[in-house]
């Protein structure tokens, strides 16, 4: 098995959780035919450990699904903050003008 991947994050408690993704490669077995490769997605905490292995077919449909949710998160992302500037825009404007207001009713 060969790692690919190995993402270390630390929960609330500051605990330990990896995610690895690990592969072995194409073989030929003992009749002398060809195997596909695997993929294997190992997730460990302090406790317990999880393994999920993968064929290269449902490995190519994990990373089409993953490629879909990371574009639609990313086009959110874009529109939330361009609706975000926009609001920032509008409250600093209405600042402004209360200022002025106020300014101008000093002057008088």
């Amino acid at each position: 098995m060969k790692r690919a991947l190995r993402l270390t994050h630390f929960d609330k408690n500051k605990k330990v959780k990896v995610l690895e993704l690990g592969f072995d490669d194409a073989a030929i077995n003992d009749k002398g035919y060809s195997e596909e490769g695997s993929l294997l997605i190992s997730i460990q905490s302090e406790n317990s450990k999880a393994f999920f292995q993968l064929s290269t077919a449902e490995a190519s449909l994990l990373k089409d699904r993953l490629d879909f949710v990371i574009a639609l998160l990313s086009k959110q992302y874009i529109d939330t903050e361009e609706r975000a500037a926009k609001n920032r825009s509008k409250q600093n404007k209405e600042k402004m003008d209360e200022i002025d207001e106020e300014i101008e009713g000093e002057e008088e």
